[in-house]
């Protein structure tokens, strides 16, 4: 491993600790496939294991800003998934919000030779939710290259997960509307259709790049955060956020200010 990585991998593991620390940019990038590297062995070192995988750049808009050509992957432990109404500390100097649909798995996956479809994920499903993905990064500035942004572990902080609106997929989840408010203000609206054009192609994307990178599959009780439906929208402590899908109320969380 290249002294870069491991300084790299370092500091931001550093950060990961000490959320009041922010990592310095590096002078040069790792490859994806180094950043990717440098996210699975910070992710190791916790000894827990990955209980929520997290989709990022699922819209082509954003992709194309950071000049992608498939999502990004991040992946956090059970401690980092919250209940409806909680409340969490504001971390660090930038936070931000997304309106989510949620999968949960109710089977392991199979690994297979041949690539997973829309019918094999819609089999293993045991629940769609509502949720808030609250997001920050470790740096010193949000503003990050796309290996970057991978080493980072794609921003993921935290999963609110809201009401169950289904136990299995329904065809209406690929153009829901959905809001997210800030207080009593609606900042942002979208729609599961800004997430690769339909939710569920999201979650074979993520199933399908698990069984190539990873040599791994999903596994029973994982969430999937699929990606924003209401583009990212920045939080300040004291706030109180709020996500309508369909016109009634999903998930909600209050961001507390730091001691």
């Amino acid at each position: 491993m290249q002294d870069s990585q491991i300084d790299l991998e370092q500091i931001l593991l550093a950060a990961t600790c000490a959320p009041e620390m922010r990592a310095p940019c590096p002078r040069q990038d790792p490859g994806v496939d180094e950043a990717y590297a440098i996210q699975r062995r910070i992710s190791a070192r916790s000894s827990l294991p990955v209980m929520v995988w997290k989709l990022g750049l699922t819209g082509q808009g954003a992709r194309e800003a950071f000049g992608a050509s498939e999502p990004t992957v991040g992946r956090l432990p059970a401690s980092a998934i919250y209940s409806d109404r909680s409340e969490i500390n504001f971390v660090g100097t930038e936070m931000f919000a997304e309106a989510e649909l949620v999968f949960e798995l109710g089977r392991d996956l199979p690994m297979q030779v041949e690539l997973y479809t829309r019918a094999d994920l819609g089999d293993a499903l045991k629940g769609i939710y509502a949720g808030i993905e609250i997001v920050r990064t470790r740096f010193e500035t949000s503003d990050l290259t796309l290996p970057l942004l991978i080493a980072d572990n794609s921003m993921a902080h935290g999963l609110v997960l809201g009401r169950k609106l289904a136990a299995e997929w329904e065809d209406r989840f690929a153009n829901l509307p959905v809001s997210l408010s800030r207080n009593a203000d609606v900042l942002a609206e979208g729609s599961t259709a800004q997430v690769m054009g339909n939710p569920l192609d999201a979650l074979v994307c993520l199933a399908n790049w698990l069984r190539e990178h990873e040599n791994y599959t999903l596994k029973r009780e994982q969430l999937i955060a699929s990606g924003t439906c209401t583009g990212v929208t920045e939080i300040f402590a004291g706030d109180t956020i709020s996500v309508i899908f369909d016109g009634a109320q999903a998930a909600r969380v209050t961001l507390c200010a730091p001691n």
